[in-house]
């Protein structure tokens, strides 16, 4: 199986431009905790829940302040045509839960643990069920 076909497509997004306060009431509306940060199509960074409450720490003006001096610009991505389970691997390595999907320069979707846990859990739950069906012949 891969990415593309458990990838979400429908993604929160903002301009490096926009304030730190307009991407925690994003979050806060959504029930996320991360946006990703685009110029157009393309990929600029990544603003989490965690990114916001280290920054918070420095006690700066949240309605001054632009994602784009928060967010991640180091964002580990795959492709579509990436496999899951290299997905997977790629997630824990990194110690990421959120991974950005990018193709030819573009952002086109993004998988999460949680994604990926329901693909796995199937792709487990086939396989006992082919080894009890074997073990009945």
């Amino acid at each position: 199986m891969l990415v593309k076909d458990i990838m979400q497509k429908s993604l929160l997004t903002l301009s490096p431009e926009s304030t730190i306060r307009e991407a925690a009431r994003l979050m806060k509306r959504e029930n996320v905790g991360c946006v990703l940060i685009t110029n157009g199509q393309k990929l600029s960074g990544v603003l989490t829940d965690r990114d916001i409450t280290c920054w918070l720490t420095e006690g700066d003006n949240p309605d001054t302040t632009k994602v784009a001096s928060v967010m991640r610009r180091e964002v580990i991505t795959a492709t579509p045509s990436t496999d899951v389970f290299e997905a997977s691997k790629i997630m824990s390595n990194y110690r990421v839960h959120r991974l950005p999907i990018v193709e030819n320069s573009n952002l086109c979707g993004i998988i999460t643990t949680s994604d990926l846990a329901l693909v796995l859990k199937e792709e487990v739950d086939n396989f006992f069920h082919v080894e009890e069906a074997y073990h009945h012949v």
